[in-house]
């Protein structure tokens, strides 16, 4: 049976024993920072130069690229944390308030 992570925490540590049960190193990579660009450009791509309406459609049909997509960038997330020794739930919940805070009342496209 495969594990099934709850936290954030828990992802991050099956992607650290992940690696450390294949002789990864884990140390800081930039190819790591590479491989997220990378994985964001591929699903941008998908949905690039379209209408809301057409977007909205590209999702439904294309899901399944969606979910990989994103599967990927959070096992390469993970890794890249465990390569600069920060915890990522940690991390998240530093960020959260502060953008929270920061859009609270804001409208769609106005900034903060």
């Amino acid at each position: 049976m495969k594990k099934k992570i709850r936290t954030l925490r828990g992802a991050q540590k099956l992607v650290k024993d992940f690696a450390r049960n294949n002789r990864w190193k884990d140390a800081p990579e930039i190819d790591k920072f590479d491989h997220l660009h990378e994985e964001l450009i591929e699903m941008s791509a998908l949905l690039r130069y379209k209408n809301e309406k057409e977007r909205i459609k590209i999702i439904k049909a294309q899901k399944e690229e969606f979910v990989d997509g994103i599967g990927d960038l959070l096992f390469g997330l993970c890794r890249l944390a465990n390569q600069l020794e920060v915890d990522v739930e940690k991390a998240f919940n530093i960020v959260h308030p502060q953008i929270t805070k920061r859009y609270k009342g804001k409208k769609r496209g106005e900034r903060a």
